[in-house]
């Protein structure tokens, strides 16, 4: 009989687990929850909130968007709340007690879970030692002090006791004490009143300290590049004789990537401490082919339009030693066209959008210096647009020097020749309609401080460029007063700014917002003569998808003819990104700005004005995104018509404009 209680007992279990597994998860929610929000204690859980239909719907269609509907599984729950009232004590809050309550739904067959948590006092830390380090540099002990990642009057964090760990002991191996290490950190919780007063010794070894002793170079494969020892050694961040540092040693690495030769790249030192005060380093390498041939499915924003299409690249690594790279590609990209008209005459239809590039480009990774690089290059592009194509033959040099981390300069010039055919009834601007010979000249500084390409979460990306066009063609008309070509004159300035912030612990909502301004003004020979005008691929353009995204590419402007470009141009766009389920995300949108031909013109009546929304899907070279977009404000509309609220339904549809895009709007 006993047998057979156990086995009814075993089939009364398995039967209540599989009555629990069919219940959908309607809601989670928390109760008692004071110091964190509920978002972020909810993205700690594996127990998940089912999807509302719609996405369980293009869930089921091809397990590609959205997501399926999500059961209770009791012992998920039970170890998600052990995983919040860790998290509690992980942030001072050791009294903390979590438990739940469920409401179940008889007649959809769910389930809502309330997750109920009492904090109790935090804890706040009340003294910091540092023991094992009392003999090392008067240097250390200077940075040691300095911006603490945890101190006296601070609540208690784990993850910043981690966090300083990793300062302090970074901080001894920047400073020659190679070998250094965390014994232990001890945290010590006394009676709690309020508060709980908190005192945190933290344990260290640092051991001796050392200096760089000989660097050997050991290729691992050296039969595909054949190369000189010395470009290794000089893009190393230090020599013999110097401190140790392990940042610098990493940052060697990297550049030894960079130079786009090697497929495997480490400096390693001895795993046991040597009895003499210097360290040996070897660097081991693996080189990669010496010549590739790639073909390219090409995506990208430029213009502020969507471009898609494909290319053919030729690459030679170390060409004529000195790990010189000789790079030619080839590239066709499209924003729209029509099969019948893509044939011999595609380049004088008023349909098709697109370009042709062809470059062949030298780059000197080592420019007098391992923080500076020269490159020069040679190209041929074709500019086609709806109203005219524009041919441009373009020989350009770019220096390019790593100020500090984060900051890069590029000082460019530019020497082309474009030439402008129109294909519409609308003019070309005066003077654009014979060729140009352009020299220009360009300085970019570019601080970026973003914690990702695709998808930045926190950080700043900030831009200015000061450019001249004119100098040379000038200097040669003045020494050669019969010399009769058009060039064009004039000086610009670019400004841009990017900001991100994460709105809460695990960055899926964030909020950005990028500021750009623009201006140029044209001088001597075009006010003279009309004979050059700004070039058309070196003016400001408004509209599109990463502009303001209540109009197309090109289309916006307080100008006579958008699609030709102005000289001033001011942008600030606002974005609230957000996550809906898997690997989709949200978007809600605010674009303002425009296009003049002089700041003299700006006034707020003038500023255009969009909203909108958008869905992004992440892949692993970026999102992809679809945004709808609708005028706010059109300073171009009739009056009665300019702001949303006086356009009907229909009105507002027949406006909206959808952009397709990759990667992020900014």
């Amino acid at each position: 009989m006993k047998p057979f209680r156990i086995l009814l007992l075993f089939f009364l279990i398995v039967t209540a687990a599989s009555a629990q597994d069919n219940l959908m998860i309607r809601s989670i929610s928390f109760a008692g929850n004071k110091t964190f929000k509920s978002s972020t204690l909810r993205a700690i859980m594996l127990t998940k909130e089912s999807p509302a239909a719609f996405w369980r719907f293009t869930y089921s269609l091809g397990h590609v968007i959205g997501d399926s509907a999500q059961y209770l599984d009791p012992l998920v729950l039970r170890a998600d709340l052990q995983r919040i009232k860790q998290f509690y004590l992980d942030n001072g809050f050791i009294y903390a007690q979590v438990d739940s309550s469920l409401k179940y739904n008889t007649e959809d067959r769910s389930v809502d879970i309330t997750v109920k948590i009492v904090e109790g006092p935090p804890a706040y830390v009340t003294a910091v030692h540092y023991i094992g380090v009392a003999d090392t540099t008067k240097e250390f002990q200077e940075l040691l002090r300095e911006k603490p990642l945890i101190a006296v009057g601070e609540r208690y964090s784990a993850k910043q006791v981690d966090a300083e760990v990793q300062r302090v002991v970074g901080l001894l191996q920047n400073d020659g004490y190679a070998y250094a290490r965390k014994d232990s950190a001890v945290v010590t919780f006394s009676t709690p009143t309020d508060t709980v007063p908190t005192t945190i010794d933290f344990y260290l070894y640092s051991g001796e300290q050392y200096r760089w002793g000989q660097i050997s170079v050991l290729p691992v494969d050296s039969g595909k590049i054949p190369f000189e020892k010395h470009i290794v050694l000089r893009e190393m961040l230090f020599k013999p004789g110097d401190i140790y540092s392990v940042t610098k040693k990493t940052q060697s690495e990297q550049r030894l990537y960079t130079l786009n030769m090697f497929e495997f790249a480490r400096i390693t030192t001895p795993e046991t401490p040597p009895e003499v005060d210097s360290l040996p380093g070897v660097i081991s390498l693996r080189p990669r082919s010496t010549h590739e041939i790639t073909p390219e499915l090409l995506m990208d924003d430029e213009n502020n339009a969507f471009n898609f299409g494909g290319g053919l690249g030729y690459l030679h690594r170390n060409f004529l030693g000195d790990a010189r790279l000789l790079s030619i590609n080839t590239s066709l990209l499209l924003q729209s066209f029509q099969l019948v008209t893509f044939n011999s005459k595609v380049l004088s239809d008023t349909v098709t959008v697109g370009r042709i590039d062809a470059t062949a480009q030298l780059t000197q990774p080592y420019f007098f210096s391992n923080a500076t690089s020269l490159t020069w290059g040679l190209s041929f592009l074709v500019d086609k647009q709806m109203p005219y194509v524009q041919i441009v033959m373009r020989n350009k040099i770019r220096v390019s020097d790593r100020l500090a981390d984060y900051t890069t300069a590029y000082l460019d010039w530019d020497v082309e020749r474009a030439k402008v055919d129109s294909l519409q009834a609308i003019p070309l601007p005066p003077g654009l309609e014979i060729p140009q010979f352009n020299s220009i000249l360009s300085f970019t500084l570019q601080r970026d401080k973003t914690n990702d390409v695709f998808s930045p979460t926190s950080g700043f990306f900030n831009l200015m460029t000061i450019e001249e066009g004119g100098v040379l063609p000038n200097i040669i008309h003045s020494l050669f007063k019969h010399s009769d070509f058009p060039y064009a004159q004039y000086w610009k300035i670019t400004l841009l700014g990017k900001w991100f912030f994460s709105m809460n612990e695990d960055a899926t909502n964030v909020f950005a917002m990028k500021l750009k301004f623009g201006y140029a003004q044209e001088y001597g020979t075009y006010q003279e003569n009309l004979n050059g005008p700004i070039p058309l691929n070196y003016r400001f353009f408004a509209g599109g998808s990463g502009s303001v995204r209540g109009w197309r590419t090109r289309e916006l402007g307080n100008v006579t003819s958008p699609e030709y470009g102005g000289n001033t141009l001011l942008e600030t766009n606002l974005e609230d990104r957000f996550h809906i389920s898997g690997d989709v995300g949200g978007v809600y949108f605010v674009d303002a700005g425009n296009l003049w031909n002089t700041y003299r013109h700006i006034t707020l009546k003038t500023i255009a004005a969009a909203t909108g929304f958008g869905l992004r899907y992440n892949t692993f070279f970026g999102p992809l995104r679809v945004d709808f977009g609708f005028r706010l404000y059109d300073p171009g509309a009739p009056t009665g018509q300019q702001f949303i609220y006086q356009k009907s339904g229909k009105e507002l549809l027949r406006e909206m404009v959808v952009h397709f895009g990759i990667l992020q709007a900014f």
